[in-house]
């Protein structure tokens, strides 16, 4: 038997997806909506950065203040879901690990260009204006 703080075996904070996800469009929902899937989709992240032990340079602690990286981490959540759901392929999530390497670049890249360091956010400037 291991003990209750194995890292190992984390305590449950997630819950098993049970069938295939849906897609979130993120503007095609009310604010009181998006905030209400962003709660839950903070969760994971929590979750995922502790589980993959990712520092800031592949998640910064402001990525729900940069829409590239929300919509990364939701389509990443996303899959997560549909692999890991009780109706998935065996292999399903051998495929998710596989999704996970890439979306870990692209999740860098996008973080390096965010501008952010660890205690502190760079809000994200507006289009450029040609004088």
């Amino acid at each position: 038997m291991t003990a209750p703080d194995d890292p190992f075996y984390p305590p449950r904070l997630l819950t098993q997806p049970n069938s295939l996800p849906v897609p979130i469009v993120w503007c095609a929902h009310t604010p009181e909506d998006q905030l209400l899937m962003l709660e839950e989709l903070d969760l994971w992240v929590d979750w995922l950065i502790d589980r993959y032990r990712l520092d800031q340079r592949v998640i910064p602690p402001c990525w729900h203040e940069h829409p590239e990286l929300l919509e990364e981490l939701a389509a990443l959540h996303l899959a997560w879901q549909g692999a890991f759901a009780s109706t998935a392929a065996p292999d399903a999530p051998l495929h998710w690990h596989e999704h996970f390497a890439a979306a870990t670049s692209r999740l860098g890249d996008w973080a390096a260009r965010t501008g952010c360091r660890p205690r502190g956010h760079r809000p994200r400037s507006g289009l450029a204006v040609r004088e």
